[in-house]
Protein backbone atom coordinates (compact mmCIF):
# COMPACT_ATOMS: atom_id res chain seq x y z
CA UNK A 1 0.00 0.00 0.00
CA UNK A 2 2.83 2.38 0.84
CA UNK A 3 4.42 1.79 -2.60
CA UNK A 4 1.06 2.42 -4.25
CA UNK A 5 0.62 5.76 -2.43
CA UNK A 6 4.17 6.84 -3.33
CA UNK A 7 3.48 5.94 -6.98
CA UNK A 8 0.25 7.98 -6.98
CA UNK A 9 2.01 10.92 -5.33
CA UNK A 10 4.85 10.77 -7.89
CA UNK A 11 2.34 10.62 -10.76
CA UNK A 12 0.43 13.62 -9.41
CA UNK A 13 3.66 15.55 -8.95
CA UNK A 14 4.76 14.72 -12.52
CA UNK A 15 1.38 15.73 -13.96
CA UNK A 16 1.44 18.97 -11.99
CA UNK A 17 4.93 19.84 -13.25
CA UNK A 18 4.01 18.81 -16.79
CA UNK A 19 0.83 20.94 -16.85
CA UNK A 20 2.77 23.94 -15.53
CA UNK A 21 5.26 23.82 -18.41
CA UNK A 22 2.44 23.52 -20.94
CA UNK A 23 1.07 26.84 -19.68
CA UNK A 24 4.36 28.68 -19.85
CA UNK A 25 7.57 29.04 -21.82
CA UNK A 26 10.79 27.88 -20.22
CA UNK A 27 13.63 30.08 -21.46
CA UNK A 28 17.25 29.31 -20.57
CA UNK A 29 19.80 31.77 -21.92
CA UNK A 30 23.59 32.03 -21.94
CA UNK A 31 24.92 35.41 -23.11
CA UNK A 32 28.63 35.96 -23.57
CA UNK A 33 29.82 39.57 -23.27
CA UNK A 34 26.46 40.72 -21.92
CA UNK A 35 25.52 44.36 -22.50
CA UNK A 36 23.28 44.80 -19.45
CA UNK A 37 22.34 43.00 -16.27
CA UNK A 38 18.92 42.16 -17.69
CA UNK A 39 17.08 41.51 -20.94
CA UNK A 40 13.65 42.65 -22.01
CA UNK A 41 10.96 40.61 -23.69
CA UNK A 42 8.89 43.05 -25.75
CA UNK A 43 5.71 42.60 -27.76
CA UNK A 44 5.29 43.60 -31.40
CA UNK A 45 4.58 47.19 -30.37
CA UNK A 46 7.82 47.25 -28.33
CA UNK A 47 5.94 47.28 -25.01
CA UNK A 48 7.85 45.49 -22.26
CA UNK A 49 6.26 42.16 -21.38
CA UNK A 50 8.93 41.02 -18.94
CA UNK A 51 12.32 42.10 -17.62
CA UNK A 52 14.65 39.23 -16.79
CA UNK A 53 17.77 39.62 -14.67
CA UNK A 54 21.01 38.07 -15.94
CA UNK A 55 23.49 36.73 -13.41
CA UNK A 56 27.25 37.45 -13.42
CA UNK A 57 27.94 34.43 -15.64
CA UNK A 58 25.58 35.81 -18.29
CA UNK A 59 22.87 33.21 -17.76
CA UNK A 60 19.27 33.15 -16.71
CA UNK A 61 16.44 30.66 -16.47
CA UNK A 62 12.95 32.03 -16.67
CA UNK A 63 9.39 30.79 -17.00
CA UNK A 64 6.95 33.05 -18.82
CA UNK A 65 3.25 32.73 -19.37
CA UNK A 66 2.64 34.35 -22.75
CA UNK A 67 0.17 34.65 -25.53
CA UNK A 68 1.65 32.61 -28.38
CA UNK A 69 3.32 34.95 -30.84
CA UNK A 70 6.25 36.98 -32.04
CA UNK A 71 8.18 39.02 -29.52
CA UNK A 72 11.47 40.86 -29.41
CA UNK A 73 14.33 40.06 -27.11
CA UNK A 74 16.31 43.21 -26.29
CA UNK A 75 19.68 42.85 -24.57
CA UNK A 76 20.31 46.55 -24.05
CA UNK A 77 21.82 47.10 -27.48
CA UNK A 78 20.25 44.73 -30.01
CA UNK A 79 16.70 43.63 -30.76
CA UNK A 80 15.83 40.36 -32.42
CA UNK A 81 12.59 38.48 -32.99
CA UNK A 82 11.73 35.43 -30.94
CA UNK A 83 8.64 33.24 -31.25
CA UNK A 84 7.26 32.20 -27.88
CA UNK A 85 4.59 29.61 -27.31
CA UNK A 86 3.44 28.12 -24.04
CA UNK A 87 4.93 24.63 -23.78
CA UNK A 88 8.22 25.64 -25.43
CA UNK A 89 11.43 24.80 -23.59
CA UNK A 90 14.05 26.95 -25.32
CA UNK A 91 17.75 27.18 -24.74
CA UNK A 92 19.46 30.19 -26.33
CA UNK A 93 23.15 30.97 -26.53
CA UNK A 94 24.69 34.08 -28.03
CA UNK A 95 27.73 36.33 -27.95
CA UNK A 96 26.85 40.03 -28.08
CA UNK A 97 30.16 40.82 -29.83
CA UNK A 98 28.86 38.92 -32.85
CA UNK A 99 25.22 38.40 -31.99
CA UNK A 100 23.59 37.70 -35.38
CA UNK A 101 26.10 35.02 -36.27
CA UNK A 102 26.19 33.52 -32.78
CA UNK A 103 22.49 33.16 -31.87
CA UNK A 104 21.68 29.47 -31.54
CA UNK A 105 18.55 27.84 -30.17
CA UNK A 106 18.00 24.29 -28.99
CA UNK A 107 15.08 22.54 -27.32
CA UNK A 108 11.36 22.66 -28.01
CA UNK A 109 10.64 25.62 -30.29
CA UNK A 110 14.20 25.85 -31.64
CA UNK A 111 13.19 25.16 -35.25
CA UNK A 112 11.11 28.33 -35.74
CA UNK A 113 13.48 30.49 -33.72
CA UNK A 114 16.56 29.34 -35.64
CA UNK A 115 14.56 30.17 -38.79
CA UNK A 116 14.02 33.70 -37.45
CA UNK A 117 17.79 34.03 -36.96
CA UNK A 118 18.32 32.88 -40.54
CA UNK A 119 15.77 35.44 -41.75
CA UNK A 120 17.52 38.17 -39.76
CA UNK A 121 20.78 37.31 -41.51
CA UNK A 122 19.04 37.27 -44.91
CA UNK A 123 17.59 40.71 -44.18
CA UNK A 124 20.97 42.14 -43.23
CA UNK A 125 22.57 40.64 -46.36
CA UNK A 126 19.86 41.98 -48.70
CA UNK A 127 21.09 44.62 -51.18
CA UNK A 128 18.80 47.58 -50.52
CA UNK A 129 20.94 49.66 -52.88
CA UNK A 130 19.15 48.13 -55.85
CA UNK A 131 15.84 49.44 -54.46
CA UNK A 132 17.34 52.91 -53.96
CA UNK A 133 18.72 52.96 -57.50
CA UNK A 134 15.49 51.86 -59.21
CA UNK A 135 13.96 54.70 -61.19
CA UNK A 136 10.67 53.14 -62.32
CA UNK A 137 7.76 52.39 -60.01
CA UNK A 138 6.90 49.11 -61.71
CA UNK A 139 10.47 47.87 -61.40
CA UNK A 140 10.59 48.90 -57.72
CA UNK A 141 7.37 47.03 -56.95
CA UNK A 142 8.65 44.00 -58.87
CA UNK A 143 11.88 43.91 -56.83
CA UNK A 144 10.03 44.26 -53.53
CA UNK A 145 7.56 41.52 -54.52
CA UNK A 146 10.47 39.25 -55.49
CA UNK A 147 12.05 39.87 -52.09
CA UNK A 148 8.79 38.98 -50.34
CA UNK A 149 8.28 35.86 -52.49
CA UNK A 150 11.80 34.62 -51.69
CA UNK A 151 11.01 34.97 -47.98
CA UNK A 152 7.72 33.12 -48.41
CA UNK A 153 9.49 30.26 -50.24
CA UNK A 154 11.99 29.90 -47.41
CA UNK A 155 9.16 29.85 -44.87
CA UNK A 156 7.06 27.35 -46.82
CA UNK A 157 10.02 25.00 -47.28
CA UNK A 158 9.51 24.12 -43.60
CA UNK A 159 6.11 22.38 -43.55
CA UNK A 160 6.49 21.24 -39.92
CA UNK A 161 6.46 24.80 -38.59
CA UNK A 162 3.74 25.85 -36.17
CA UNK A 163 0.76 27.12 -38.21
CA UNK A 164 0.33 30.22 -36.02
CA UNK A 165 4.00 31.07 -36.54
CA UNK A 166 3.66 30.70 -40.32
CA UNK A 167 0.61 32.99 -40.39
CA UNK A 168 2.39 35.62 -38.29
CA UNK A 169 5.49 35.50 -40.48
CA UNK A 170 3.46 35.76 -43.69
CA UNK A 171 1.75 38.84 -42.26
CA UNK A 172 5.14 40.23 -41.22
CA UNK A 173 6.49 39.80 -44.77
CA UNK A 174 3.44 41.59 -46.21
CA UNK A 175 3.77 44.50 -43.78
CA UNK A 176 7.48 44.80 -44.51
CA UNK A 177 6.84 44.86 -48.27
CA UNK A 178 4.17 47.52 -47.84
CA UNK A 179 6.59 49.63 -45.76
CA UNK A 180 9.31 49.25 -48.41
CA UNK A 181 6.94 50.27 -51.20
CA UNK A 182 5.87 53.32 -49.25
CA UNK A 183 9.38 54.34 -48.20
CA UNK A 184 11.05 53.87 -51.58
CA UNK A 185 8.07 55.37 -53.39
CA UNK A 186 8.35 58.51 -51.24
CA UNK A 187 12.12 58.50 -51.72
CA UNK A 188 11.70 58.42 -55.52
CA UNK A 189 9.23 61.33 -55.37
CA UNK A 190 11.69 63.46 -53.39
CA UNK A 191 14.44 62.99 -56.02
Amino acid sequence: MKTFLISIYALLLFNSANSQTKNEVVLQVKIENKNWDHVYIKDQDYNTVQIIDINEEGTFNSKLSVEDGLYYLFDGTEYFKIYLKNGYNLQLSMDTNNYRESIKYSGIGADVNNFLVSELNNEVAYDYGKLSNTKKSKQLIKLINEKENESIKRLQSNPAFDKNFVALELNSYKLHSDELKKYYGELREMN
